[in-house]
């Protein structure tokens, strides 16, 4: 609908420059009644009979003509008022008896030299001796410039015509030489009425010109005033230029598209969740056909999972030879999507991301990191640092038009007293979804989880996508539920997926396999693919991610489909089988969008025995609150080595443990997600919440110069106040909302995460251990308002230099 109104409008202004220019190209070509009444300009001498005569001393016969059917320019006298066209000029020996002169382009604006042309031999050389300066007697000046603005008049109302026809056929590579035309047109009107304007007001100068005796001086008689074709000519401009901005609105999308097919290639449509069903822009159904794309590095053995998690990562979107490489094989296997478990955001990714996004693949990014970035399954929290981390891997990425996803998480719970966590996972939805929502960045918010028993992996499920207030509100819920699920081994059969498909059969987001492909039972046939994708599994899941592209080692067996040496890529079997079932593959249309309805928000499940959240959720990470608090603290922590993440975990420990033989605690800095009760501080980053035990421990034991130490990594801070009771109010003056929730904006000075690891990889189940938005619009600032203002500077600077010259 916004696309119609934009094209329609910007028709009906262009229609409009487009007849006022008609109107004033025919004024003065002959005089007829219209033509008559439009001129550029109007030199009227009526009166200068009277000022000759002022000036000579003698009255003035045979001066003017009364004959109107008098040819110009053959000394049979002047007429009383010339009006000029831009074809030609008429002389008028009253308001509408005239001739005009032969009509050809580009007449020139030689007011002087037309009228003398008038004049009998006596009266021209007494008229040339009397008016001897001004640029009203300049021929060659006036008409040197009014001829080139002809030109670039007819230039601009070509363009005009142009871009009304252009723009009426609704095609989208005529649609965009409609605003081209636009502006090219604007610009020229708008050269060409100000070279007119300034021409205009110089000729005016004789209409000051006063002649007789000194004691007595009366006026030349010789006016200059601007026509009403002129006053046509800049509402024209008005209009053409008017018609650009609903131009513009399209053509954020539409230079993409042009561009994208003068490349070769179709831009990717957006895909959005509607109901519990993903959709693309033109309303058909979306299926994640995918693979998990990123190489493992070192591995920390976790007992709490089955898998082999990483402790180190590399980021497999910086290389865009290597993604080039592997592009082929994945267009070979026909997927649609990659899942990428963990990237380093102060890097580049353009080649990588803009190669993807040429041959058709979306990408699912995980935000966290291993081991240190993100939410600790074993000691759960929601800080600065880790928002801070999560916005600056969405601000590096949310350019990119195949942006499907961001992961909050993966596999952050695998067990029922890991349950408590939930919270701090929804309450990182929340905030990521805040943030995308006020970057205008239609991105979904995902998890992925590790599968397990329905009695506590449905109500993660439920959770993830309940409405704690119960007003149906999707503020807190994810967009896309990812289970990473491995039930289908072998050559199974599809009641393999019942007991899945049961409990997922009235969920109300889509849901994904955000990891599949057994290899318990070697070899992988990959047999369940026409399962997932068909009826009745397409009715409740959205697609699936095959684990994996590069090899993985896990507890269960070797994953991997290619090997890789160098520039060398050598798929093995299972590459081969899962091209044969992926290539076979029909995406389901059913339902259709408008049959998809609207998605739900139910209540969150009640806690039990094994589902233990409650839905009170960790505040929004204050970062101006921690960073107050830190500047006030009277004991502040200065670690003596740079690798503070080694020191921080057992620091805390020690600080409070200290804290605790004093009769103090460590609530402040602590949450818990089963009771809903969030410590003040909790939502620091643990520099911060360390520097703040640290003071307490300080101020519990008076300030005892010891109690400030911890090892020579704290250090007093002078600038805290001088007081306890001061410090905490200064404390308390630091964190007035400690529960607040708000819509974060982008830390101060990010260039991006340096990741817990930048040389290692993610593997089976990415960072488990806790742990875990076009070419056109970069072409175009990213923004349709950039290219308009840019095109107003320069056709401003452009005016300034036709006045300058003039």
């Amino acid at each position: 609908m916004r696309g119609e109104i934009c094209i329609g409008s910007a028709s009906v202004l262009s229609f409009v420059s487009f007849v006022l220019l008609v109107f004033m190209h025919v004024g003065q070509i002959n005089t007829s009644t219209v033509p008559r009444g439009i001129s550029m300009v109007n030199v009227n001498t009526s009166g200068y009979g009277q000022g000759l005569a002022a000036a000579l001393g003698d009255p003035i016969f045979g001066l003017y003509t009364d004959n109107a059917s008098a040819p110009l320019q053959a000394q049979q006298g002047i007429r009383d008022l010339y009006k000029y066209g831009l074809y030609s000029y008429c002389g008028y020996v009253n308001g509408s008896q005239g001739i005009c002169s032969n009509t050809s382009a580009a007449n020139r604006f030689e007011p002087f030299g037309n009228m003398v042309a008038d004049m009998s031999m006596n009266y021209s050389g007494v008229t040339t001796a009397l008016i001897t300066q001004g640029t009203f007697i300049d021929s060659n000046y006036l008409g040197d410039f009014t001829n080139g603005a002809y030109y670039l008049i007819i230039i601009g109302s070509v363009c005009s015509a142009l871009a009304l026809f252009t723009g009426l056929l609704k095609h989208t590579v005529l649609f965009f030489l409609s605003t081209l035309f636009a502006v090219l047109g604007s610009l020229t009107l708008l050269i060409g009425a100000t070279i007119w304007t300034v021409m205009i007001k110089k000729a005016e100068s004789v209409n000051s010109f006063v002649v007789g005796p000194s004691a007595a001086p009366v006026p030349l008689g010789i006016t200059v005033s601007t026509g009403d074709a002129l006053y046509l000519l800049w509402a024209a401009w008005a209009c053409l230029l008017v018609s650009i901005l609903p131009y513009m609105i399209r053509v954020s999308g539409l230079a993409a598209a042009v561009l994208a097919l003068v490349a070769g290639t179709a831009a990717l449509q957006k895909v959005s969740r509607a109901g519990r069903y993903l959709y693309t822009d033109d309303g058909n159904r979306f299926f994640i056909k995918g693979i998990a794309y990123q190489g493992q590095g070192a591995v920390a053995n976790d007992p709490n999972s089955p898998f082999s998690e990483p402790s180190t990562f590399t980021d497999p979107l910086t290389d865009g030879s290597a993604c080039n490489r592997d592009i082929s094989f994945m267009q070979q296997l026909t997927v649609n999507t990659i899942r990428v478990y963990s990237v380093n955001s102060s890097l580049n990714h353009d080649d990588c991301m803009n190669a993807f996004s040429k041959a058709g693949i979306y990408a699912i990014i995980d935000l966290a990191l291993p081991i240190n970035g993100s939410i600790d399954r074993n000691n759960p929290s929601w800080t600065t640092n880790l928002l801070d981390q999560y916005i600056e891997t969405i601000d590096a990425f949310s350019k990119y038009d195949n942006i499907l996803a961001f992961n909050v998480g993966n596999e952050i719970i695998v067990n029922p007293a890991g349950t408590q966590a939930a919270p701090f996972i929804k309450a990182a939805a929340r905030d990521v979804r805040a943030y995308l929502n006020s970057i205008s960045s239609s991105a979904l918010v995902g998890y992925a989880a590790i599968d397990g028993d329905d009695n506590w992996v449905l109500p993660l499920a439920e959770y993830l996508s309940c409405d704690p207030t119960g007003s149906n509100s999707g503020s807190t819920a994810i967009d896309l539920f990812g289970l990473n699920n491995y039930e289908f081994c072998g050559d199974d059969n599809a009641s393999a997926y019942n007991g899945k498909n049961g409990d997922f059969a009235g969920y109300n987001v889509p849901a994904y396999f955000s990891e599949f492909g057994c290899v318990k039972q070697p070899p992988r046939l990959w047999t369940d693919v026409p399962i997932i994708f068909s009826p009745p599994m397409s009715d409740i899941w959205s697609g699936a991610v095959a684990f994996s592209y590069f090899p993985a080692q896990s507890n269960d067996g070797q994953f991997g489909m290619v090997t890789v040496d160098g520039d060398t890529v050598t798929p093995n079997d299972d590459f081969g089988r899962l091209k044969a079932q992926y290539s076979n593959v029909t995406f389901p249309t059913t339902p259709s969008k408008s049959d998809a309805g609207s998605t739900t928000f139910p209540a969150c499940p009640p806690q039990n025995s094994t589902w233990l959240a409650s839905n009170t959720l960790p505040p929004t990470p204050n970062e101006a609150a921690c960073n107050c608090l830190e500047n006030i603290v009277s004991c502040q922590f200065t670690p003596k080595t740079s690798n503070t993440t080694d020191i921080v975990g057992s620091l805390i420990d020690l600080g409070c443990s200290l804290l605790s033989q004093q009769g103090g605690n460590c609530n402040d800095i602590s949450g818990n997600g089963t009771t809903g009760t969030y410590g003040r501080v909790a939502f620091c980053d643990p520099a911060t919440k360390l520097s703040f035990v640290m003071s307490e421990y300080y101020e519990i034991t008076n300030r005892a110069a010891t109690s400030c130490d911890f090892s020579g990594n704290a250090t007093v801070n002078a600038n805290a106040p001088s007081s306890v009771s001061g410090a905490n109010a200064a404390a308390s003056s630091c964190l007035t909302s400690p529960s607040a929730t708000f819509t974060p904006t982008a830390p101060s000075g990010s260039s991006g995460s340096n990741g817990s690891g930048s040389s290692g990889s993610s593997g089976s189940s990415g960072t488990g251990t806790s742990n875990n938005h076009n070419g056109a619009v970069a072409l175009f600032g990213g923004s349709p308002s950039a290219l308009l203002g840019l095109g107003v500077a320069f056709v401003f600077s452009v005016l300034g230099s036709a006045l300058t010259v003039a």
